[in-house]
């Protein structure tokens, strides 16, 4: 049994109609639900066509067919094909044409087949990885290359493609950084957090350890700033002529 959607004139369609898209927020989500929770696997027979393989129950034949019949109501460059191919299997064709192949390269990167690790719409491109984070995608490759961000996997179209939670990690670097530690310490507080090190080496041991070392430097620069008053206060106009005075109140003495 086959329930088809055909698509029609495709020569104009307006941006907030294409899925994915953040301007469908409501749509997108029920798509996301879809294929984590119904999708088994998925095949790409060509450019153009993208057949989703379903788990074989009814509701999920059901959630095809309603979910498919909205959609071609507002997008109607898409073409859908749910069909029933045996007991325990229902099969959902999605078409595009040419100029929209994007747009399915978009929904195959965020299946996500039912029993497998990660869910629907959690794998971003560099791009959007970046962007979300407030990085470059230079630094990307940077961080992996320093082992504090996991290799991305690839797309069927060969793009980059890194899990949502990357965007944590993100900012956790970029935290940790604003506090101090170099990006070895921080890859060192990655390892043991996800490891499970002895307390020595997580977090509490290498914040108070830095916060030391911040202490100390502030006690340095406090020296430094109160040296440039007083150097200030006492008229100092001349670094060769401070060296050979005995009451000039920079710290020749101390290098």
């Amino acid at each position: 049994m086959s329930d088809r959607h055909p698509g029609t004139d495709d020569t104009w369609v307006p941006d907030a109609c294409r899925l994915p898209t953040a301007e469908q927020p409501v749509r997108l989500a029920e798509f996301d639900r879809f294929f984590a929770d119904l999708v088994r696997r998925l095949d790409r027979p060509s450019a153009q066509l993208l057949r989703l393989h379903l788990v074989g129950t009814a509701e999920a034949e059901r959630a095809a067919r309603d979910l498919t019949a909205r959609e071609s109501a507002c997008c109607s460059f898409f073409t859908f094909d749910v069909t029933r191919t045996g007991p325990d299997a229902v099969t959902l064709d999605v078409q595009v044409p040419a100029s929209h192949v994007g747009v399915l390269d978009a929904i195959a990167e965020r299946v996500r087949p039912a029993g497998t690790p990660g869910s629907a719409g959690s794998w971003l491109r560099s791009g959007q990885l970046a962007g979300a984070a407030g990085v470059n995608p230079q630094t990307l490759r940077y961080y992996e290359r320093r082992g504090l961000l996991a290799a991305p996997r690839r797309s069927p179209g060969g793009h980059r493609l890194y899990p949502a939670e990357s965007v944590t990690r993100l900012r956790i670097i970029k935290t940790a950084q604003r506090l101090g530690f170099t990006l070895g310490e921080v890859a060192d507080l990655l390892h043991a957090g996800q490891r499970h090190r002895r307390p020595s080496t997580g977090l509490p041991a290498q914040a108070t350890a830095k916060l030391a070392e911040v202490e100390r430097r502030l006690a340095d620069l406090t020296a430094v700033r109160d040296s440039l008053r007083a150097a200030i206060s006492a008229g100092c106009d001349d670094l060769v002529a401070c060296a050979g005075s005995s009451c000039c109140p920079l710290p020749f003495d101390q290098t």
